[in-house]
């Protein structure tokens, strides 16, 4: 098993805080990944997560569906890469690829190869430009314990202020 499996398999095994919840989709075939990105060389840490799971909700507030994050499918991914290499072309590069999206708000989860260490996995603020967003990991493995480890919290914010 990867790294990336093994801190997926902890926060499967990890009871939510209370009011937030975690589902997850069965695999995605290594098909559906290339159907989803004909042209385009997917980062280890992407495939490796959709081997894993095809899409994802964590620590989602069950209520009002306000917080948490969703780690999209290949398709989605894709479809929401487009849209944002499209719509901010000066931040988001050719290699990223949209990852997730926080819901409550605009953030996005982004894996940026072109990057080093901690900014290889990075927090995208909706109006910011790149230099100001966060970098939460130097691999999606990385994040994902840190996530856990916070309960979903959004860690990064606290360490800005």
């Amino acid at each position: 098993m990867t790294w990336l499996a093994d801190a997926l398999v902890t926060l499967w095994r990890k009871p939510s805080p209370g009011g937030l919840g975690s589902e997850w989709e069965p695999p995605a075939s290594a098909e559906e990944i290339a159907a989803a990105w004909p042209d385009s060389l997917i980062p280890d840490d992407a495939v490796e997560l959709w081997a894993v799971c095809r899409s994802a909700r964590l620590y989602a507030d069950t209520a009002y569906g306000q917080w948490g994050l969703v780690l999209l499918s290949p398709a989605a991914s894709a479809a929401r890469t487009a849209l944002e290499r499209a719509a901010r072309p000066e931040d988001v590069t050719a290699d990223d690829l949209v990852i997730g999206e926080f819901l409550g708000d605009l953030d996005l989860l982004i894996l940026a190869p072109g990057e080093r260490d901690e900014r290889r996995v990075l927090v995208a603020l909706p109006l910011d430009p790149r230099v100001e967003w966060y970098g939460v990991g130097s691999s999606l493995a990385d994040f994902l314990v840190a996530y856990g480890e916070a309960d979903g919290d959004k860690w990064w914010e606290a360490g800005a202020e």
